[in-house]
Formats: C-alpha cells, structure tokens, sequence
C-alpha cells in the first residue's frame, strides 16, 4: 500500500520556517524595523539619549526656502487679521496665496503623516512577534498608502513654500515603497534575504522621511488658513 504524502507548506509557511532557522537574520530585521519605529516617534527625546536618525530642524529646511518666497517661512501659520492685537491700528498682512492644489496635497500628507507613523508601528510589533502575516500586512498597505500620495509631491513643488518639503518627500517616499514592496513579496516567496533587505530599505526611508515630520504640522495649518482664503 502506498502511503499517502501529506501537502507540502505553502509559500508563507516555508518562509516562517527558514526566518526562524536563520536567528541572526530575524535578529537584523528587528533591530531595523525597531529603528524604523524609534525614528518616528517624534523628533523629542530624553536629555543624553539618542532616539532615531538626528532630523533637520526647521530653520535649515527653511534654508531651502528661495528668498523670493513671499510668506513661506516653515513654520505655524502667519496670522490672519482677525489674529491682530487689540487696539493695534497697524492691518495684519495677509498671507500670499497658494494653489489650491498645494493646499489638498498638504492637507493629505499631513493626514498621512499619522498612518506612515502607525505602519512603523506595526512592523515593529509584528517582528517582534515573528508574524510573517502581519508583517506582509503592514507592508503591503504601507506601499499602497505611499504610492496613492506620491503625485501630491509635485503639488507641492508649484509653491515655492512647500518646494522644501517636496523634496523631502520625492527622496523619501521612493526608499518607502520599494522597500515596502521588497518585503512583502520576499515574505510571499520565503526570501529571507529579501526580507531583510526590504526592512533595511523601509528603514532608509524613514530616516529620510523623519525631517519633514518636524514641519509638516506647520505646513497644515498654514495650507487650513489658505483653505479660508479660497472660499473668500
């Protein structure tokens, strides 16, 4: 009698094995994605201690900046006139306009700005756990998210205020997708190697990315007033 041969693993199985086999890899890729976590938490740490890749602050951003900018300092929004001191009878200058399609891109990156941050996250909590799943989850939908905002790069390249920060993002958001994408289909095919590889490339991104963080929150509330301005 011939004895029946049970079904081999699947793709996703047979990479889970070889990852737990090759210990110092898994080592690596904790290590990475764990620095990727650290990177965007936020540029603030504990006096003496070092978290994350060291980011621009926003006067060297604003270097960028041309001088003919009118009103593109980096930074909170410029008041509006409704802002001005009391009793002041000197007008509150109103700020330069934006294209309105600077503005939505802005406004979007910002919003993403959130989700980039939880993507890290759950790459980290999924190395940590050895979830293959999980972390092609994360990945996947990491790639996703950066590759439906990379056309608002350009957006921002059609106001000289926000063209710093636009190549911020055109360096950034490349290292991201392709790395994102990277691990993803390493983890399909069972590549180790590529997994790595993929999370090393995330990582990249990241700390290429973690300079904007510092002025993007300025840049939203900036593009929320020209938001008023193009419905005057």
């Amino acid at each position: 009698m011939t004895r029946q041969r049970a079904p081999g693993p699947g793709p996703r199985t047979v990479a889970l094995h070889r990852v737990d086999r090759a210990t110092g890899s898994l080592f690596v890729l904790a290590l990475v994605v764990a620095a990727c976590g650290a990177s965007i938490v936020g540029p603030s740490s504990p006096s003496g201690a070092s978290a994350g890749p060291k980011v621009s602050s926003p006067a060297s951003l604003s270097a960028g900046v041309p001088s003919n900018c009118p009103g593109a300092a980096v930074g909170p929004a410029a008041p509006t006139a409704s802002s001005a001191p009391a009793g002041s009878d000197r007008p509150t200058p109103t700020p330069p306009r934006w294209p309105g399609t600077t503005v939505l891109a802005v406004i979007a990156l910002g919003a993403a700005d959130g989700e980039i941050e939880k993507a890290g996250n759950d790459l980290q909590a999924a190395a940590d756990a050895q979830d293959l799943k999980a972390m092609w989850g994360a990945a996947d939908g990491l790639a996703k998210m950066v590759d439906a905002l990379i056309p608002d790069i350009d957006r921002l390249d059609l106001y000289c205020g926000t063209q710093a920060a636009a190549s911020i993002y055109r360096k950034a958001f490349p290292e991201l997708s392709a790395g994102a994408k990277q691990m993803r289909d390493s983890i399909t095919g069972g590549n180790v190697n590529g997994i790595v590889a993929g999370s090393q490339a995330i990582a990249q991104g990241l700390a290429d990315y973690a300079p904007v963080r510092m002025v993007i929150g300025g840049l939203v509330e900036q593009a929320i007033v020209q938001q008023r301005l193009l419905v005057e």
